[in-house]
């Protein structure tokens, strides 16, 4: 791991993310980001500096742990960056698409006050989805049944969000949805070049 001192972080500019060309993209749907390559993402993390009191965390509605899992991934312990992202939130291949962070946990970001805030959202997105590419979604052990059943009616954001966080408390989770497939907005409000529907299944799959 690069040791380098807060004023070493701070001159590393923020990483592009890579996307489409427009020649390329006004002929598809498909996703616009094409999300950081490994050494770019780990580039971008090197930019936290690692606060002692983060308050990305405070800004942060599911209160998502970044501080730790930015680190984990400056060590290239990304199995490890996921599972630590989890903890706080079931949904990051989504939320790191579609979540808006420029006005929450970016915001808060001390980055911001004199350079560009670090890209907590890319990162999220990079890890996610190394996680989802490498198969590692499977490894994850149920909890201990609690014997304990609920019903949430609705499948969108929050419908979901709170049948995982039900789920890895050991509840056995039963989720109503009056149309198709679930996801609600995440599946019939977002278009695919924004958010792809395949992207909303496997994690809704994962749940």
């Amino acid at each position: 791991m690069e040791k380098l001192t807060p004023k070493e972080r701070m001159k590393i500019p923020r990483q592009k993310m890579p996307e489409q060309a427009p020649e390329a993209r006004r002929r598809n749907f498909d996703e616009v980001n094409l999300g950081l390559p490994l050494d770019v993402a780990r580039r971008e993390a090197l930019r936290c500096l690692q606060c002692a009191k983060p308050k990305c965390v405070d800004g942060c509605p599911v209160g998502v742990q970044v501080k730790e899992f930015i680190e984990l991934i400056v060590e290239g312990r990304f199995e490890d960056a996921a599972a630590k992202m989890r903890e706080d939130n079931v949904l990051p291949a989504i939320t790191g698409r579609v979540c808006p962070q420029e006005d929450q946990c970016e915001e808060q970001c001390v980055l911001a006050k004199r350079h560009d805030s670090l890209a907590i959202g890319y990162l999220e997105r990079f890890i996610a989805d190394y996680e989802r590419e490498h198969g590692l979604l499977d490894r994850y052990q149920r909890a201990t049944p609690t014997g304990k059943r609920v019903a949430i009616v609705g499948s969108g954001p929050a419908g979901l969000t709170a049948a995982g966080d039900l789920v890895q408390r050991g509840h056995d989770v039963t989720v109503f949805e009056a149309l198709h497939e679930p996801g609600g907005v995440l599946m019939y409000g977002i278009p695919e070049f924004r958010l792809p529907k395949k992207i909303v299944r496997q994690e809704v799959d994962n749940l």
